[in-house]
């Protein structure tokens, strides 16, 4: 659905703001694994990206604030 009005774009561009900080942290965080000597193949047996079920958000001084968050943890064995 294509967002029509001003706030439905703000929320629209607030969520993929969170998503590619998301993905630059992933990247990272692959490229410094990937520089201590593992493969991404024991990266993704060793890690897993949790990412919440809620995308909140809010108006602050007329602008909206996404909040996202994720974090990258250790697989349980």
């Amino acid at each position: 659905m294509t967002p029509r009005t001003r706030n439905d774009i703000a929320i629209r561009d607030a969520v993929r703001k969170a998503l590619a900080e998301t993905e630059a942290t992933v990247a990272d965080f692959v490229a410094g694994q990937m520089a201590e000597g593992f493969s991404l193949a024991e990266i993704d047996q060793l890690y897993v990206l949790e990412l919440p079920l809620m995308l909140g958000y809010r108006v602050d001084g007329g602008r909206i604030r996404a909040s996202y968050d994720s974090r990258i943890v250790e697989r349980s064995a």
